[in-house]
C-alpha cells in the first residue's frame, strides 16, 4: 500500500541545489506507461533490497538536491528538487526488490505538457547513511491522447533522412533510441552527418553519440545479432553515394567498418533473413540529380554474412528498382515490391515508372519467383514499411512515377494496403497522400502514420497530418494534426509507449525539434 509520506520534508526540506553531486543509480526505476491524459501514468522499480522501506520522490525540476544537509556522512544527491516533498510517497519493496506507483492522470487539457521528474530510495542505509539505495531519475511528460508536444530537448544538430534504432545494452534492456547521421538536401541532393545522437528514454533527453566511420544520409539500418546493426549506403557529406558499411554495437557503442558493397547504393532496399544474413537489392549508384539517379538504378541483389563480413552477389531481381521495399515475412520469404522500374535501351534510360510488381525470394533456395502484384505502383516505401502484429504487412503511400518524362512532377498518393504472407493484398487507403513520412506499430497493435510530403518528387511540402490504422478494423481514424510539418524524419516507440518524432524536413528548413505523441 502507498501512504503520503508527511515527514518527507523533514527529511529532505533542507537540502541544498549543490551541484556536481549524482545518485548512484543502485536500482532501476522505469517509466511503463506514456502519461496519456485519462489514463495512469505508472511507474515501477526492480533490483531494490528486499523488504525495506521505500520513498518515491517528485518534482517539477530535476535539481539536484544534495543529502548531506540532512546527513553529514552522505555526499550523494538526488536528481529532484524539494519544492512537492509533502507530496512524496513510500512504500515497501517486494521481498524481490520490486514495486511500483500509479498516479491516476485527469482527463484535462490543461495537465498537458506537465512534465515531472522522479526518483525513488530505499530507507534505511545498510552502512553509515541514513538513505539506502538510490535508483535512476526518469522524466515524464503529459499529452492528450493522439496529440503531439514538442519535447524540452532538442537535436543538436538538424537532420533529415538518418537512421535510428534502439541500443538495448542501456537502461536495464530499455535502452536508448540511436538517432544516426542524416543531414540537409532532398531524396536527390542529400548530404550527410556522420555524428550521432542518442535520446535517453528516461531522462527524455538528447546527448552526443560517437561518430559513424562516414557520413550519411539516406542510408538503411537493419538488425543483425547480439543487437548489433548494420548500417548500409547512403550518401556521404558531399553528396557521393557509398558502398562503404559498418556495424553498430551496442556493448561498446562504437562503430567499425566491415565490407563493403560490390556496388555503391542510394535509395536502395534492405532486410535481415531468417538465417541472420543481410540482403540489399536494387536503389542508384549516382545521386547528382533526379536523371543521373535514374540512369543509375540497379537491378543486383547482395547477401551479407555476419561470419565472414563481405558481400556476395545473389540472384538479381526482376528489373532495375529505384526505391523499392525489401520486407522478410512470417514465412520465411523475402518480399521486394515495388518500386521505380527503370528500362534501359542501348545503355541508356528510354522508361521508368512505379511499379505494383512483387517478387518472392526463397533463401533456401536463392531463387526469385513471382507473387501478387499490389493494386498500384508505389515507390520510397521501404522508410514506412510495417509488418502488424499478425504477419501482415502494411504499405502506405510513396511515390507514383507515371513516366520517364513525367518523374521530376510525380506526385505520392495515398494508396495503402495490406499483404497477407501465402495469399493476396487489401486495399486499405489512406484518408491523405503522402510520402517520406512515418508509420510506427503502437504498443496497442495499431499503426501511426505521421507527416511526411505532398507535392512533387523535386519539390516536396511537407506536411503535419496524423491518422491512425487499425488493423482489426482495417480502418483509418484522423488524429490532431503535429505541431509543425515534417517529413523524411526518424520514429520509434519507446518502452512506456510514447511514439518519438526526430528532426526531418520541415516547412522552410531542416529540423532539430523532437516530438512526442501518446495514444
Amino acid at each position: 500500500m502507498l501512504h503520503q509520506l508527511t515527514w518527507a520534508p523533514a527529511l529532505l526540506a533542507a537540502c541544498s541545489l549543490a551541484a556536481g553531486l549524482s545518485a548512484q543509480n543502485d536500482f532501476d526505476l522505469d517509466k511503463t506507461s506514456p502519461g496519456t491524459l485519462g489514463s495512469s501514468l505508472d511507474l515501477a522499480f526492480e533490483g531494490a533490497p528486499g523488504g525495506q522501506l521505500g520513498l518515491i520522490m517528485i518534482s517539477f525540476n530535476g535539481g539536484p538536491s544534495a543529502l548531506s544537509q540532512v546527513d553529514p556522512n552522505d555526499n550523494r544527491s538526488v536528481a529532484v528538487g524539494t519544492e512537492l516533498s509533502t507530496s512524496w510517497i513510500f512504500t515497501l519493496t517486494s521481498a524481490t526488490g520490486t514495486g511500483g506507483y500509479s498516479l491516476p492522470l485527469p482527463n484535462d487539457p490543461a495537465f498537458a505538457d506537465l512534465v515531472l521528474h522522479w526518483q525513488t530510495l530505499t530507507i534505511p542505509g545498510s552502512g553509515p547513511t541514513i538513505v539506502g539505495e538510490i535508483s535512476n531519475d526518469v522524466v515524464t511528460q503529459t499529452s492528450t491522447a493522439g496529440t503531439g508536444l514538442l519535447a524540452r530537448d532538442v537535436l543538436t544538430n538538424a537532420r533529415a533522412f538518418a537512421t535510428g534504432f534502439f541500443d538495448r545494452d542501456n537502461n536495464a534492456a530499455a535502452g536508448d533510441f540511436v538517432v544516426a547521421g542524416g543531414g540537409a538536401g532532398t531524396l536527390t541532393s542529400a548530404t550527410g552527418l556522420a555524428s550521432t545522437e542518442i535520446w535517453d528514454t528516461r531522462t527524455m533527453s538528447v546527448s552526443s553519440g560517437n561518430n559513424m566511420q562516414s557520413a550519411r544520409a539516406l542510408h538503411l539500418s537493419v538488425p543483425i545479432d547480439n543487437g548489433r546493426v548494420l548500417i548500409i549506403g547512403g550518401a556521404d557529406a558531399v553528396g557521393t553515394v557509398l558502398s562503404s558499411c559498418e556495424i553498430y554495437d551496442p556493448a561498446t557503442d562504437t562503430y567499425t567498418a566491415t565490407g563493403s558493397l560490390n556496388t555503391a547504393r542510394i535509395l536502395h532496399a534492405a532486410c535481415t533473413l531468417p538465417d541472420g544474413r543481410v540482403m540489399v537489392t536494387g536503389g542508384t549508384s549516382t545521386l547528382a540529380d533526379l536523371v543521373s539517379a535514374i540512369g543509375g538504378t540497379q537491378s543486383s541483389t547482395e547477401i551479407w554474412s555476419p561470419v565472414t563480413g563481405t558481400w556476395t552477389g545473389a540472384n538479381s531481381i526482376g528489373g532495375r528498382r529505384l526505391a523499392p521495399a525489401l520486407t522478410t515475412l512470417s514465412n520465411g520469404l523475402v518480399m521486394v515490391s515495388g518500386g521505380v522500374e527503370v528500362t534501359f535501351l542501348f545503355g541508356f534510360p528510354f522508361a521508368a515508372v512505379s511499379t505494383p510488381k512483387v517478387q518472392l525470394f526463397d533463401p533456401g533456395t536463392g531463387n526469385w519467383s513471382n507473387g501478387p502484384n499490389m493494386s498500384q505502383g508505389r515507390a520510397g516505401h521501404q522508410y514506412n514499411q510495417v509488418t502488424l502484429g499478425d504477419g501482415r504487412v502494411l504499405m502506405t503511400g510513396g511515390i507514383f512515377v507515371p513516366s520517364l518524362a513525367g518523374a521530376a512532377n510525380a506526385a505520392p498518393i495515398n494508396g495503402a494496403e495490406v499483404y497477407t504472407p501465402g495469399g493476396g493484398w487489401g486495399t486499405v487507403n489512406m484518408p491523405t497522400a503522402r510520402a517520406l513520412h512515418s508509420a510506427t506499430l503502437l504498443q496497442d497493435g495499431r499503426v501511426a502514420v505521421c507527416g511526411g510530403a505532398q507535392g512533387t518528387f523535386t519539390a516536396p511540402t511537407p506536411i503535419a497530418n496524423v491518422e491512425l490504422f487499425d488493423p482489426s478494423s482495417n480502418s483509418w481514424a484522423a488524429q490532431p494534426a503535429l505541431t509543425g510539418p515534417r517529413s523524411g524524419h526518424v520514429a520509434g516507440v519507446t518502452p512506456d509507449g510514447t511514439l518519438i518524432l526526430f528532426g526531418g524536413q520541415g516547412a522552410s528548413a531542416t529540423l532539430a525539434t523532437i516530438e512526442t505523441l501518446r495514444f
